[in-house]
């Protein structure tokens, strides 16, 4: 018989954690706390952990992904943020049903999160699009309505900012976002500029989606000085629609360059055409 210091030792996970650890593997070191963040997040996101599980214990997650506590809790408090995880008095940190849960910043953290060959990138980025037109064409409308003349001299000025980055695609970005603010600001409506903020994040956050949504800066600045002379027009109504029709446009130009890969029955072989008259 073995000494009982040669006996491994007992697990202290149970069963249910065990399953749930599996799936995690140890992280990298470098800037750790985005690592695990990043790690449970795409778990969480990609629906190996699903919206009512309970996740290991502190202790148990830290020794499963090779880090400290503290790293961990800084890791579990920008998930909490995001709407990914709640924590329950008495039940421990819950996964939550993100859907319901996670503000617009989330749709940025999906698109990185896949490739554009994959046709769910498409669709978040058609998302993300679809959401920015009801931004712009309501703030360009209200703008309309609502601007004072010192509100025309910023917004034109943020245009001839913008015509000197065409070269540029995340310079002019964030031009193009600094015009939008100015926009939001003119039509007197804080929910507006709040809902851009998340938009405002994305150069820094997502520097390559953002890359390539500006990817024709040039054609995109010949827009500007007719978003500021419907502004100027005082025709809030007319304004709207003319906005929204105007990136209706450019955003199916985009989608055109930028369309998904053919999916396998597009590469199989195109079908006979069908004979004329009756088969005998």
């Amino acid at each position: 018989m073995p000494d009982d210091d040669s006996l491994p030792p007992a697990s202290p996970f149970s069963p249910v954690d065990m399953q749930t650890l599996a799936t995690i593997a140890p992280v990298a070191r470098q800037s750790v706390v985005d690592a695990v963040a990043d790690r449970l997040r795409g778990e969480i996101l990609a629906g190996r952990l699903r919206p009512g599980t309970r996740l290991p214990s502190e202790r148990e997650l830290s020794l499963a992904l090779g880090v400290n506590r503290l790293t961990l809790r800084a890791s579990l408090a920008r998930l909490e943020a995001l709407g990914l995880i709640t924590t329950r008095h008495g039940a421990g940190t819950i996964v939550a049903s993100w859907r319901e849960r996670a503000g617009l910043e989330m749709l940025g953290t999906l698109v990185r999160g896949l490739k554009m060959t994959d046709p769910g990138w498409h669709d978040l980025v058609r998302s993300a699009l679809e959401i920015r037109r009801i931004l712009a064409a309501e703030a360009i409308g209200l703008a309309a309505e609502r601007h004072t003349e010192e509100d025309l001299v910023a917004i034109a000025g943020c245009a001839q900012v913008l015509s000197e980055h065409t070269d540029d695609p995340l310079a002019f970005a964030r031009a193009d976002l600094a015009f939008m603010r100015a926009v939001c600001k003119a039509a007197r409506n804080l929910g507006l500029e709040l809902f851009l903020n998340t938009f405002a994040r994305w150069p820094d956050e997502h520097p390559q989606l953002v890359a390539t949504l500006y990817d024709d800066c040039a054609s995109a600045a010949l827009l500007y000085p007719a978003v500021i002379e419907l502004i100027r027009s005082r025709r809030a109504n007319t304004a709207r629609k003319v906005a929204r029709r105007a990136l209706v446009q450019i955003d199916a130009a985009w989608a055109r360059r930028h369309a998904p890969p053919a999916g396998p029955e597009a590469a199989a072989e195109p079908a006979k055409p069908k004979r004329r008259g009756k088969a005998r």
